[in-house]
């Protein structure tokens, strides 16, 4: 049977400069504008119809064909689709998250919304059922054996026997929900450890 120790490693509070907090926000508010803004424009869109069925409004809507009004509604799209690309361009460039390891807070404030979208009532099912389609354990362990093998080639072994700890955490883990890719993945790696012992 493995015995797996607590991890000695200690946490510190993270300071970090006052831009990257900045750029932190507005990438998340250009974000959030984003994602409003389907419903922005499809607003504008509805609102074209009725006024042109109304036969309402400035005179480029009462006196419009059909064609034209067909037309207007492309252009809305089209600006939708320039307007989101925009800000997600901007967001992207500004984003100090987006190229290091910072990128998981984003993805434990998913959670912690989803958890959340569960007290509020979604349905527990399509969520479990996302969590075993999406692979997100199988993806978080191979990330932590990903820097377990790094620091065995840094020879901090300590570190890296814990971290494999945590991988087989994450193994039973998967063993629960059903998977079993990572598990015969897993079963490959020490058949051929112990083959070469």
């Amino acid at each position: 049977m493995t015995e797996i120790t607590a991890s000695t490693r200690k946490t510190t509070a993270r300071t970090e400069p006052r831009n990257v907090i900045v750029r932190r926000f507005i990438t998340r508010t250009l974000r959030r504008i984003v994602d409003g803004s389907d419903a922005l424009f499809t607003s504008g869109l509805v609102a074209l119809a009725v006024l042109w069925f109304a036969h309402a409004g400035p005179a480029w809507i009462v006196q419009a064909t059909e064609w034209q009004i067909i037309g207007y509604g492309v252009i809305l799209y089209g600006l939708n689709r320039l307007f989101d690309g925009t800000l997600e361009g901007i967001a992207d460039a500004l984003d100090p998250d987006r190229f290091d390891g910072d990128v998981l807070f984003e993805m434990t404030e998913s959670l912690r919304q989803l958890r959340a979208d569960m007290e509020n009532g979604a349905d527990t099912d399509d969520v479990l059922d996302s969590l075993v389609g999406s692979s997100v354990i199988e993806e978080l362990s191979g990330t932590v054996r990903g820097i377990s093998q790094h620091f065995a080639v840094r020879g901090d072994e300590d570190e890296a026997q814990r971290l494999m700890a945590v991988v087989l955490h994450l193994r039973n883990a998967d063993n629960n929900l059903g998977y079993s890719t990572l598990n015969a993945e897993l079963d490959t790696v020490e058949r051929s450890t112990a083959e070469a012992s």
